[in-house]
């Protein structure tokens, strides 16, 4: 990386370009000469190209000939394992690219076929180093990770080989759309397929997209993803989806801030060989955390967990799946579909949590009376503007254990037909903490959020009562976006040490009882219940009424001043 880095970008150019198409194979000037122009690249001083090669070690020479036309060259190919930040600094890059016209979506698509390229490569390279014939190593690696070789048509369809070609786009598209069929059980391989028909990318139209496009093949060339781990390029993808989430709430989506998801997942505290689910998945980070959790605090590689969501837009579904991949999870399951109409998630699922649509409307008695929906919604019906409570009652239809739910804090106080449902749910004891957040933590709002867990199996010492967190003095400034906040590691520890402990804390946390709650008409607002000290002005009242009365004194003096001046002058 800091040897291309350091060459002139007309030298960096060439070099990816001579690397794609000839590989390990020896070239002569004359053939990089062919290579170039057949590439769209004018060729310029071959000679001094190639002397700017040698001298960064970027070729090597494998025969010299009188006429140097006919030298035989051999491109040194770099192996680049970036750090973070170097993965960091290229994806936004490219990401700034992408603002010149070119959906976002197609970042996320083109990392995920360079990743498997390239673990499907390595693979191969692998078996090939140890004397199996190339064919032969396809065929294992069609096995042994994905179907990227197609034995009908004897054509390998990584990026590598791809890259070589004029018309890159369009092949690039067509290779990708011929690895959904080669991997048609997957139904994975499907929903991809149909983001490739979305995002147009056969036959882009305009040149500037075409121009963009390239240009992130460019830079996604000079990164083997094979040498990261799968953390890393999980990473990576989750970066270019919150990088872009200022666009997509712009769009309507919604997306949660990673430090929510986390705290959500702490306070679930799932364990190896439960399932979890998202009614609402979004790109998957909610399901991914859950599993990386388990995962740290197992200590292991791998964990026996299993993963399911539901989204109810389809291109969003494939970047979830996509996502899953990157971050090496196998047991897992992403359904399309409205999940509070058609829900798609077993029943018996260990923890279910999500941030749905909020104030989310259309979802009144007339859509959610029906025969096969009654035992979901069996505390009553959501108003027509709201569904808030209708995706509480669907999480806690599905959940055996625990639900953790993020929601507008207006779901706390409403009244009518909210009013019925959450008496319903108080009554039956199912609410163990409601957690203020503070505010300007969402893209898509200014609100605060809240977040609520239910429990299906409240510990004897929890019944009967709810813990009331008050959050919102925990927050930072954002470091990118200045209108928002970010919720602090240090906050979010608090929060869930809070919960654990289940004990009053003032002016951060209350243990209240349902019979208070009762009082107050079923609200659940947590300033109702606990305010943060600084908040909170204690008022001597002996001492405000003798400052009053001193004020007043002052005042009827002053007043009797005024009257004395006003009388001096009408005698002038």
């Amino acid at each position: 990386m800091e040897r291309l880095a350091s060459l002139d970008r007309w030298v960096r150019e060439r070099y990816f370009v001579l690397e794609r198409v000839f590989g390990d194979r020896p070239f002569t000037m004359k053939e990089a000469e062919e290579a170039l122009r057949t590439n769209g690249v004018e060729p310029g001083n071959l000679k001094a190209l190639m002397s700017e090669f040698q001298k960064a070690g970027l070729v090597r020479v494998q025969k010299l000939a009188i006429d140097e036309r006919y030298s035989q060259y051999q491109i040194v190919k770099l192996t680049v394992r970036p750090t973070a930040s170097d993965l960091e600094s290229l994806l936004k890059a490219i990401a700034d690219l992408i603002r010149g016209g070119v959906d976002y979506k197609v970042l996320p698509l083109l990392i995920f076929y360079k990743a498997i390229s390239d673990r499907y490569k390595s693979i191969v390279d692998e078996y090939v180093r140890n004397g199996m014939s190339e064919k032969d190593a396809y065929m294992l690696a069609n096995q042994e990770f994905l179907r990227l070789y197609d034995e009908v048509n004897d054509r390998l369809l990584t990026w590598h080989e791809i890259a070589k070609s004029k018309d890159r786009i369009k092949d690039m598209a067509s290779a990708i759309k011929r690895i959904v069929e080669l991997n048609a059980k997957n139904d994975t391989f499907r929903k991809i397929g149909s983001l490739v028909d979305v995002l147009g990318l056969t036959g882009f139209i305009t040149e500037d997209n075409m121009h963009i496009l390239l240009s992130i093949i460019e830079k996604l060339g000079e990164v083997d993803f094979s040498s990261l781990d799968y953390d890393a390029i999980g990473h990576a993808y989750q970066w270019v989806l919150r990088y872009f989430a200022p666009q997509k709430a712009k769009e309507g989506e919604v997306y949660t801030p990673y430090e929510v998801i986390k705290l959500v997942v702490q306070l679930l505290d799932p364990e190896e060989g439960t399932k979890v689910a998202d009614p609402a998945a979004g790109s998957g980070a909610m399901l991914i955390e859950s599993y990386r959790y388990v995962k740290i605090k197992s200590g292991k590689e791998r964990v026996r967990m299993f993963l399911y969501g539901q989204e109810r837009n389809e291109i969003t579904a494939a970047l979830a799946e996509m996502n899953m991949i990157l971050h090496n999870i196998t047991d897992y399951e992403i359904s399309i579909g409205d999940s509070l109409i058609n829900p798609r998630i077993p029943e018996d699922v260990d923890y279910v949590l999500a941030n749905p649509p909020w104030n989310q409307d259309g979802y009144g008695e007339d859509k959610l009376n029906t025969p096969q929906l009654r035992k979901i919604y069996r505390y009553g019906y959501t108003p027509n503007n709201t569904a808030d409570w209708a995706w509480v009652q669907l999480m806690l239809y599905l959940a055996k254990r625990k639900v953790g739910i993020i929601l507008d804090q207006g779901a706390l106080f409403r009244e009518g037909k909210e009013l019925n449902i959450r008496r319903g749910i108080i009554e039956d004891d199912l609410i163990e903490a409601v957690i203020l957040l503070p505010e300007k933590l969402f893209y898509n709002t200014q609100a605060a959020g809240i977040v609520m867990i239910l429990n299906k199996q409240k510990p004897p010492e929890r019944r009967g009562r709810v813990i009331f967190i008050n959050a919102t003095n925990e927050y930072d400034k954002h470091p990118e976006v200045r209108r928002l906040n970010i919720l602090t590691e240090g906050g979010m520890a608090k929060i869930v040490n809070a919960y654990r402990r289940f004990e009053d804390i003032p002016g951060f946390a209350r243990v209240v009882t349902i019979e208070e709650i009762r009082k107050n008409n079923y609200n659940l607002n947590v300033p109702l219940y606990v305010t943060p000290l600084e908040q909170r002005v204690d008022i001597d009242l002996e001492e405000e009424w003798a400052q009053l009365q001193e004020l007043k004194a002052k005042e009827t003096e002053l007043w009797g001043k005024v009257e004395y001046f006003i009388n001096e002058v009408m005698k002038l």
